[in-house]
């Protein structure tokens, strides 16, 4: 019997790559345990040219977030400060309206 050919979507390929993803790391995990080897590298293959491009894309998403980040903090940093200091002993100590209005009529 034929298979249908018909074209995955999204959320279908986003969900085959997740449970591909978690196999991979539980056989990794597994290995660290039995083994004692950390894998320094994650091998996935035979992914589909959809999972293939979906991996793409999260990656240069990630790069371009991690590029607007980096700049946004070097603005930052650079940003003159608009908050003014003033120190509590420097400003003459604020008196209670009662207890000068109770030292003049005594």
């Amino acid at each position: 019997m034929l298979e249908s050919q018909r074209k995955a979507t999204d959320t279908e390929v986003y969900e085959r790559l997740l449970n591909r993803l978690a196999l991979a790391l539980d056989a990794a995990r597994t290995a660290d345990r039995l083994r004692d080897e950390r894998a320094v590298e994650l091998e996935l293959r035979g992914l589909s040219p959809a999972e293939l491009e979906l991996i793409k894309a999260y990656l240069a998403r990630s790069q371009r977030d991690m590029q607007i980040n980096a700049l946004g903090s070097l603005q930052q940093q650079g940003a003159p400060r608009s908050a003014e200091i003033i120190w509590l002993k420097d400003q003459a100590p604020v008196r209670d309206p009662l207890k000068v209005r109770s030292r003049q009529f005594k």
